[in-house]
Formats: structure tokens, C-alpha cells, sequence
């Protein structure tokens, strides 16, 4: 068993990629836009000039900073009071805790974002470390918000558990050298990540249930 384990938040920890596709849904009917199933395939995970472009790319006659600005600020005005754990959270973070092994959060949102969505959401206290997206000059897919972690772990890539809903992250965390463990949420693998990856898992529950059997 690895002794440093690195988290992505959203659609992993915290059951806010459903709030953000809802609100994404809202918007395009508003706008008398198609919703395009691959763009969540493709937007999931990802920040900055990357996100942009995906948005772009997709729905071209967008201003894509101020359909970001106001799709950001709608869905945090939903999860303002209240944060919806994924099943299995508490359980891993918890076991891994009195484990003694070290645990990052590193999500592609913004710092206040994530420490707003782990207060909320109660589980603030299991995290040594977080590390946003903004801190690194290539968003996920690329491995830099991996490696970053891993460094501020004090420990190298290969010593960590990488936990991914999204393929973006789960490419970088594979890119990064990480042990990558997949659970899903709006997205599948594809063929190719599923065997990149250490694990496809429906919850982290199972991904648990394999550290604890000594698989991963």
C-alpha cells in the first residue's frame, strides 16, 4: 500500500459535476443551444485557457470568459450552503487517515473554491495539502497539478495514489507517474485509459476495498 494518496474534488469527493451539467443544461436552453454529450467528455476536469477553447470549439458563437463567469457563478450559488458527498468518501479518507498516509486534494478549481466545497462538505480535516490548478501552467490533462502535489508530499509520483473521475485527470495522473485509479461520474474510459489506468472503479468504495486487499 502507498503511503501519500492525491484526490481530484469535483465529481470525485463532491458530487458537483451533476450541479455544473445541470446548470450547463439551463444555459444552452436559454441561449436556444444543442447540448453536446461530447463536451462534458471533454470539459470535465479541465480549467483555464484549456476550458475556454473547449467551449469555444463547441459553441462558437459564445463569449466563452462570460459564459464561464456566470456557468461558475450559478452553480456555486447552488452549492453555497450545501455540498453532496460521492459514496465511499468518508470511508477511504477516513481508513487512509488511520493509515497514517499523507492526503492532497489536487482539483483544477480555484483555491477558495475547493477550501469552500471541502468545508462544506465536512471533510476539510483529512486533507494535508491542497493544490488548485491556478498554482500550475498546464491544467489537466498535462501531469503538472500532480507532480506539484507530489512534490509538496514530500515524495515521488510513483509513491502515490492518484484518484480521477474524469478522463483528463485520470490521463494526467497516469502522465504523472501516479498510480491512477479511476471511478467515474459523468464520463467512461475509453478503451485506451482503461488500460492505462491501475483501476476502473464504480465507486470508492471498491477502490478501498482493493488497497485493502492489497491490489492496488
Amino acid at each position: 500500500m502507498k503511503q501519500y494518496a492525491i484526490f481530484d474534488m469535483d465529481g470525485l469527493l463532491v458530487d458537483s459535476e451533476h450541479v455544473f451539467r445541470v446548470v450547463f443544461e439551463e444555459m444552452a436552453g436559454e441561449r436556444g443551444l444543442e447540448v453536446d454529450p461530447r463536451f462534458f467528455q471533454e470539459v470535465c476536469g479541465t480549467c483555464g485557457d484549456y476550458e475556454l477553447q473547449i467551449i469555444h470549439r463547441y459553441y462558437p458563437t459564445l463569449d466563452p470568459p462570460a459564459f464561464w463567469q456566470e456557468w461558475h457563478n450559478r452553480g456555486m450559488e447552488r452549492m453555497e450552503t450545501q455540498i453532496d458527498l460521492k459514496p465511499g468518501v468518508l470511508e477511504i479518507l477516513s481508513w487512509l487517515k488511520g493509515q497514517g498516509v499523507k492526503i492532497a486534494v489536487a482539483s483544477s478549481s480555484g483555491l477558495e473554491v475547493i477550501r469552500h466545497h471541502l468545508e462544506v462538505g465536512k471533510i476539510r480535516q483529512y486533507f494535508d495539502l491542497i493544490v488548485s490548478g491556478q498554482e500550475v501552467e498546464h491544467c489537466k490533462p498535462e501531469p503538472d497539478i500532480f507532480l506539484l502535489a507530489a512534490s509538496r508530499l514530500g515524495t515521488a509520483p510513483e509513491n502515490c495514489y492518484v484518484f480521477e473521475d474524469s478522463r483528463q485527470g485520470s490521463w494526467a495522473g497516469v502522465k504523472a507517474g501516479c498510480t491512477t485509479v479511476m471511478v467515474p461520474d459523468q464520463v467512461p474510459p475509453t478503451p485506451e485509459l482503461e488500460k492505462a489506468v491501475a483501476a476502473v472503479c464504480p465507486t470508492l468504495n471498491q477502490a478501498l476495498d482493493l488497497i485493502r486487499e492489497g491490489t492496488l
